[in-house]
């Protein structure tokens, strides 16, 4: 009602209707009770609830009300849980145990053993652990949770945030990689490079420390292992360079006309890895449009992978033909093979089969294969040579690649 001044005033009006007994008037008989206070205070809670659930709806979590265990019923989670999970929240709740049905198997075990302690104990709970998605994607949580404790002191259930952290973890990830590579990049060159400088340096003290005293065929052997040595280590540095130009994506194929088997002769008659090797060449034609200097290298690499794993002696053996819009080079070898499940382990840097013990190389050589042959649109694979042996496979489609 409005009052005298202007306010509004609330009331709770309660009455009964009775009748006069000698006039037979009816009437309302009853109580107005001034409850202003009470409203003002029930619509200020409605406006904070308001705002509270206003705030926990934006934050960029998901928020959540869950009893202990497995089967725990969830008693509340925000709308948020349909962006992270792609659950609406109702079919999140009437899910029957979503906490088990779609937590990764592989961390189900450390999630229950975390929820056990916080029960035990009423203390805190955090852990991170993978979930799957409505779409069937693994996504990574953080999940920091209270325990809401009842009246008798025991946690009755968790009041707490879930995080999607997937990005970090991603992160993380390609940083531990990245070590794990630099690591094996610092020694893989610490063994590669320190081979061939110690012998220049040993044939380059004896030319010093000799001249003039050494017999001719000595100074040719000398001078020939400068110049073999230092040729394998720009051949070493020079993969690392496209190594590093392909990962910052600014290399590109130039294609021209060339013929595929050409390319290999040629290869052949300029390798030294490759001398003495019985090496056949089906002498067929295979045009191909192809960046010609990147060809190379995938032929030679293969080439030498092949020498350099297989006992001196072994036959290797090149197949070059066309497949649709396609040039296939096919290079064989009758060695021991590549192991299974090291298929394409054996194309990833810094990477080398359980067979290269003892061989040299610097597991780079592969990887530029797989690369140069994805820069064409084009793939690289291995597969068992029947009768024995590897045959590693290079598709390199000749369309241009947009």
């Amino acid at each position: 009602m409005t009052a005298r001044d202007g306010g509004v005033v609330w009331f709770i009006d309660e009455a009964a209707r009775v009748e006069d007994p000698a006039t037979g008037l009816r009437l309302w008989q009853g109580v107005m009770l001034d409850v202003t206070e009470m409203k003002t205070a029930e619509q200020d809670h409605s406006q904070t609830q308001a705002k509270y659930r206003n705030l926990v709806e934006q934050l960029p979590c998901v928020v959540y009300l869950a009893k202990y265990g497995d089967d725990g019923d969830w008693l509340y989670v925000s709308p948020q849980i349909e962006r992270v999970l792609g659950f609406t929240p109702r079919e999140w709740i009437d899910h029957p145990h979503p906490q088990t049905s779609f937590t990764h198997p592989d961390d189900l075990a450390k999630v229950r053993a975390e929820e056990e302690r916080s029960l035990a104990t009423g203390q805190p709970l955090r852990i991170e652990y993978r979930m799957r998605r409505s779409d069937g994607a693994w996504i990574w949580l953080l999940d920091e949770a209270m325990a809401v404790i009842g009246e008798d002191g025991r946690p009755i259930c968790l009041q707490g945030l879930m995080y999607d952290i997937t990005e970090r973890k991603h992160a993380e990830e390609r940083l531990v990689a990245l070590d794990r590579l630099k690591n094996t990049l610092l020694h893989t060159l610490s063994h590669d490079l320190k081979e061939p400088l110690t012998s220049i340096q040993a044939a380059a003290s004896s030319l010093d420390r000799l001249g003039d005293t050494l017999d001719p065929v000595e100074r040719r052997l000398l001078l020939r292992t400068l110049v073999e040595r230092t040729k394998g280590m720009n051949a070493l540095l020079t993969d690392l360079l496209d190594l590093e130009r392909l990962d910052a994506g600014i290399s590109e194929p130039r294609r021209f006309p060339a013929d595929l088997c050409e390319l290999v002769r040629r290869v052949i008659q300029g390798s030294s890895v490759l001398a003495g090797r019985p090496i056949e060449v089906v002498d067929a034609r295979c045009p191909a449009n192809v960046d010609t200097p990147k060809v190379e290298r995938i032929i030679e690499n293969l080439l030498s992978n092949a020498a350099r794993h297989t006992p001196p002696g072994t036959p290797i053996r090149v197949r070059c033909r066309r497949e649709d819009d396609a040039a296939l080079l096919i290079v064989e070898d009758e060695g021991p093979g590549v192991p299974p499940g090291f298929e394409e382990i054996v194309f990833e840097a810094f990477h080398r089969g359980p067979n290269a013990e003892g061989t040299p190389g610097s597991g780079i050589g592969l990887s530029l294969v797989a690369r140069f042959a994805e820069l064409h649109g084009g793939l690289a694979w291995v597969e068992p040579r029947e009768g024995g042996g590897a045959s590693f496979r290079v598709l390199l489609p000749d369309e241009e690649i947009v």
